[in-house]
């Protein structure tokens, strides 16, 4: 394991936490089964801006790895490529997790599925089986339940800090979703009619982060890809990518040793996807291509 986790102390904060059932340090700490991601600084707050942002500010100030941010709420909660990420107060979860890996930059990638790979596990426990969409879509029966925003700083020859946050829809009401993404979102709730612990799931996740996150410093990603794949719904299908300046159509082939998206086109040319918004094809679509 990368990294120094300095002392196992006890520092966190219930700043405004006031919702029944929030999640606080000490409801998450209570029977947390992890040996050292959140044992030693867990922040808990009614809102804020973006977890993300609160963790990035305390790794700035030296927060040791394994500090972990939670938000009932979030203002301006983001989500990859500038989208924002609604999260409505006591429904979900919206919590982030500095990292301090030492290991390669173009390991980067690679982050991002070790933790959609703890992020499954996670709610896989609960008896829900959700699937991943790459990189960083957590879904069920193709509705959006969650999502990962991994974001890095980079020095040297290594990566770090790095933020790894999460927004699990647990309890969110249909009428909560924006109008506008209704028919595309769900919640644990919404999908299985399953009541899901907000405190378990978050300590369901850590655990799981703590195991994967170990391989990924090991260098073990073949073992986390392996489990990838397990939940994933792209592969060997027709899919579109959407890229900052263009779009790609063709066939999901395979991911790589770094995490990337191997898309093979109409043309027979294979493209290595690093980022983009893939949307799997639907059947008039297919026909087409």
């Amino acid at each position: 394991m990368a990294g120094n986790h300095g002392p196992q102390g006890i520092m966190s904060s219930d700043a405004d936490c006031a919702y029944p059932g929030r999640l606080s340090p000490q409801a998450v700490r209570e029977g947390l089964k992890t040996r050292w991601l959140g044992q030693q600084a867990i922040y808990c707050f009614d809102a804020v801006e973006s977890t993300n942002t609160e963790a990035s500010n305390l790794a700035r100030q030296g927060a040791v790895e394994g500090t972990v941010v939670l938000a009932e709420a979030q203002r301006k909660g983001r989500g990859r490529l500038g989208r924002s990420w609604i999260s409505h107060p006591g429904t979900g979860v919206c919590l982030s997790v500095i990292l301090r890996p030492q290991t390669p930059p173009e390991w980067g990638g690679r982050l991002t599925l070790t933790a959609g790979v703890a992020v499954a596990a996670a709610i896989a426990e609960t008896g829900i089986r959700p699937e991943l969409k790459w990189p960083n879509d957590i879904m069920i029966s193709d509705h959006k339940v969650g999502g990962i925003l991994t974001e890095a700083s980079f020095g040297g020859n290594s990566i770090g800090p790095v933020i790894v946050g999460v927004g699990i829809n647990v309890d969110t009401n249909s009428e909560d979703f924006p109008v506008s993404i209704r028919n595309i979102a769900t919640s644990l709730r919404l999908s299985s009619g399953i009541e899901v612990s907000r405190v378990a799931l978050v300590q369901a996740f850590l655990r799981q982060l703590e195991q994967w996150y170990e391989l990924f410093c090991k260098g073990s990603f073949g073992a986390i890809l392996e489990t990838w794949r397990e939940y994933e719904t792209v592969l060997g299908g027709l899919v579109e990518v959407y890229l900052p300046d263009s779009r790609l159509q063709g066939m999901a082939e395979n991911i790589d040793s770094d995490g990337a998206l191997l898309v093979r086109d109409k043309k027979g040319r294979l493209h290595r996807i690093m980022g983009g918004d893939v949307v799997r094809c639907r059947v008039r679509e297919r026909q087409r291509l």
